[in-house]
């Protein structure tokens, strides 16, 4: 942005797609800024990535320094990156923007310096702590309004007003009401609210792991793990779909982003499913679909298994493991959808002379896998998340290496030091927001009322209970990211579930994979309007079509619920669960695409939509029924493929 990048595959002509997805984020588009000013701003974002950098590896200096800086520094980045309307200056900053951002200064700064003081008076707060508290959370939903949009910042005003106006609230919502002075003091004082929890496992998972993927992508690992899986698979049939699935897998799971995701592998991918055959909005959908998944595959995925760990206490590692399998069976069906899609429309792989040698790939790109392979290590090993990505930037530096056009020096690695700072913007300006929202939970209890609002509304019932969790995970997800949806369904919603007698982890598996689907599901679909951009589709379009080969998203979570698929149950109900889920997710496909062997009839559609109900109920009876309905509509297919392959050998003599 301010300095030279790498290359990364290029747009369709005529299209700059960062800005087309900045547009669908509801969000004013990024300045560009250049000379003194911008060459400041760099300064700036470098310096803040290489203080975590150096955190990472030498130890956090003092809670206080990491969460304060983190917050403070990225709004200060946010407030002169981002404009506050589209009718302001887009190469230059105003005296405003200015203004605020120095404010953003002096209030970390404050923070910072009388943390120690403010935690000694706990509850009694003075003048200068009420003054530096308002501007702390005007700033903070300023800066996430710039950068996300509307949504998030209504939110964050209508929990600082039920603060301050408690009694005047309806019935369990009801409470006694908080002071100016308490409001402010405990967001912006204490741990538990602007600088809480939510800040740490920001600045210390999510941002180390968003710029890890940044120098990933750097070193030419990004272009491997595309151009890897084209050579492998784009032979297959709709082969470049296919591509899609692997390479959007791989990215996905480091950059932590389903519409950053779309951006870097759809700008290849999707050219080459339309040129086959795929329908643009088809297209851009697949895209969409298997850059969100990107979020459910371990052992990164996202950053996500890490903030998981941090709100159950349960080691990180457990986690990514037993995340494995629902993450196999969300690819899995998305590769039978396209493979029917391609079988049903007739469509090919691309000719063998336009496509590479995946041996010569693999020998030219394999050691790039290995900085992944050195974070899987040193988690296992009991590293911390930092610090393991620490040593994954390194390793991803000095394997660039290898290769002199991909040899990063320090121009290069501090050009990816700049923009994984200013791409984490999307996702850090909500941190001061989120803990805004969650330092009102804590201060009124909310989330207790929240469980109790959320039981009665269900009746108690527990399906009903994580619909209701889908719908609010759904209508976050117009306005925020994933990430953040998780963050605060899983204060929120996580609870209630636990009420209804679902464990720990599986509710927030719940609550985890729900938080995706509003990069998929319109009307607001971020990840599918992105790869709508770029294919050149109807976005509406094309987000009812990710919907249909995103079910996975809607199904596995009721499986988290009633199923020992996490392998939280006795080994044969573990074994009889997977192998239900995997059978009842292949007729899923069948059922959603109206093809197996072949075209299925009307007749044979509702019956492997019975035959995949059958298979996922958590009964051994419901599994029986299935499985023999399953066998039948297959022996069916066979049969009636021969008897036709006769017909037609016999009108051919």
């Amino acid at each position: 942005m301010f300095l030279t990048q790498t290359s990364s595959p290029a747009p369709p002509e005529g299209k700059d797609i960062e800005k087309m997805v900045e547009e669908y984020e509801g969000a004013s588009a990024r300045r560009n800024l250049s000379g003194p000013v911008g060459l400041f701003v760099a300064i700036v974002a470098g310096l803040f990535a290489l203080f975590y950098l150096y955190q990472s590896k030498f130890g956090i200096i003092s809670p206080e320094a990491n969460r304060g800086i983190y917050v403070g520094i990225t709004v200060f980045l946010c407030l002169l990156l981002y404009p506050a309307s589209k009718k302001s200056p887009r190469n230059r900053i105003t005296i405003l923007d200015a203004v605020l951002a120095l404010l953003a200064v002096v209030v970390t700064v404050y923070f910072v310096i009388n943390y120690g003081q403010m935690a000694n008076r706990i509850g009694f707060v003075t003048t200068p702590d009420l003054i530096m508290g308002l501007i702390a959370i005007v700033l903070c939903i300023e800066a996430t309004r710039r950068v996300t949009g509307n949504v998030l910042a209504v939110i964050a005003v209508i929990f600082v007003i039920y603060a301050l106006f408690g009694p005047y609230f309806p019935g369990i919502l009801s409470h006694k009401g908080f002071t100016l002075h308490r409001v402010a003091g405990f967001l912006f004082s204490s741990l538990y609210g602007i600088f809480g929890g939510v800040a740490a496992i920001f600045a210390n998972f999510v941002f180390m792991f968003m710029l890890f993927g940044t120098f990933l992508e750097f070193s030419g690992a990004g272009k491997f793990f595309i151009d890897f899986p084209y050579s492998l698979l784009g032979r297959a049939r709709g082969g470049p779909a296919k591509v899609a699935i692997v390479a959007s897998g791989l990215m996905g799971s480091i950059n932590g982003s389903a519409a950053a995701n779309v951006v870097t592998t759809g700008t290849f991918t999707i050219p080459l499913m339309k040129r086959v055959g795929y329908k643009p909005h088809m297209a851009g959908a697949i895209e969409a679909v298997a850059s969100t998944g990107g979020m459910l595959m371990p052992p990164i995925m996202g950053a996500g298994a890490f903030i998981m760990s941090e709100f159950t206490g349960i080691s990180y590692w457990h986690i990514a493991l037993v995340s494995f399998v629902p993450a196999f069976l969300y690819y899995m069906y998305l590769y039978l959808m396209v493979d029917y899609q391609a079988r049903n429309l007739g469509l090919s792989g691309l000719p063998k002379s336009e496509l590479p040698d995946p041996r010569h790939e693999l020998k030219q790109g394999w050691y790039y896998l290995l900085p992944v392979a050195v974070v899987i290590y040193l988690l296992v090993k009991g590293y911390s998340p930092a610090a393991t990505a620490f040593w994954g930037i390194a390793g991803s530096v000095a394997l660039s290496w290898v290769r002199k056009d991909t040899r990063m020096g320090l121009k290069e690695i501090g050009n990816a030091l700049v923009k994984g700072t200013v791409q984490s913007l999307t996702v850090g300006a909500t941190v001061g927001t989120i803990g805004i929202i969650v330092g009102v939970v804590y201060l009124t209890g909310l989330a207790l009322k929240f469980s109790s609002l959320l039981l009665a509304l269900s009746g108690g019932i527990l399906p009903l209970a994580i619909l209701l969790v889908g719908v609010a995970a759904y209508v976050l997800g117009m306005g925020i990211t994933a990430t953040t949806s998780y963050v605060i369904l899983a204060v929120l919603a996580a609870p209630a579930l636990q009420e209804l007698g679902v464990e720990v982890l599986p509710a927030h598996l719940i609550v985890y994979w729900m938080s995706l689907i509003g990069n998929i599901n319109p009307p607001v679909c971020l990840a599918a309007f992105a790869g709508a951009a770029i294919a050149q589709a109807d976005p509406m379009k094309t987000g009812w079509t990710a919907v249909r080969f995103g079910q996975p998203l809607y199904i596995i979570p009721f499986l988290f619920a009633y199923t020992p698929i996490l392998f939280n149950g006795p080994t044969p109900e573990v074994i009889r669960a997977i192998a239900g889920a995997f059978l009842g997710i292949y007729m899923v496909a069948g059922f959603t695409q109206g093809y197996q062997l072949r075209k299925l009839s009307l007749v044979e559609r509702i019956l492997a939509g019975i035959s995949a109900v059958m298979l996922c109920w958590p009964d051994i009876y419901t599994d029986i029924i299935g499985f023999v309905l399953m066998i039948m509509l297959i022996l069916w297919q066979v049969i009636t493929m021969r008897r036709q392959g006769s017909a037609s050998a016999d009108s051919a003599k």
